[in-house]
């Protein structure tokens, strides 16, 4: 779908490259924000160690997910479907091998 963007924001304190923000990466300033084209997440899910860098920056405090599409992820062999929330910078699904993702308007 166009016009998915994923609003990110450094919030580490000082500035950082994000290696996973971009083919090849992105840094921002303290408090610099960044819109990525599509949905970050479904971006690095095939990618463990970008995904992986991704959650720690989301744990540890140094990026926050300001807005950003809906996600589902379907599982075909157990024929789920299940929404991942993003909002505030949270994951609720962390195991990237889990399903095929793809993003959606609303959820």
């Amino acid at each position: 779908m166009s016009g998915l963007t994923t609003l990110v924001v450094n919030t580490s304190g000082s500035d950082r490259v994000f290696g996973f923000l971009g083919p090849h990466g992105r840094r921002l300033s303290a408090g610099a924000q960044h819109a990525e084209p599509g949905n970050l997440v479904s971006k690095v899910a095939g990618d463990s160690r970008h995904f992986a860098a991704l959650q720690r920056a989301l744990d540890d405090g140094a990026l926050t997910i300001v807005s950003t599409p809906d996600v589902l992820v379907f599982d075909s062999t157990r024929d789920e479907t299940k929404a991942l929330a993003l909002a505030g910078g949270t994951l609720t699904l962390v195991d990237p091998g889990w399903g095929a993702y793809s993003s959606s308007e609303g959820g």
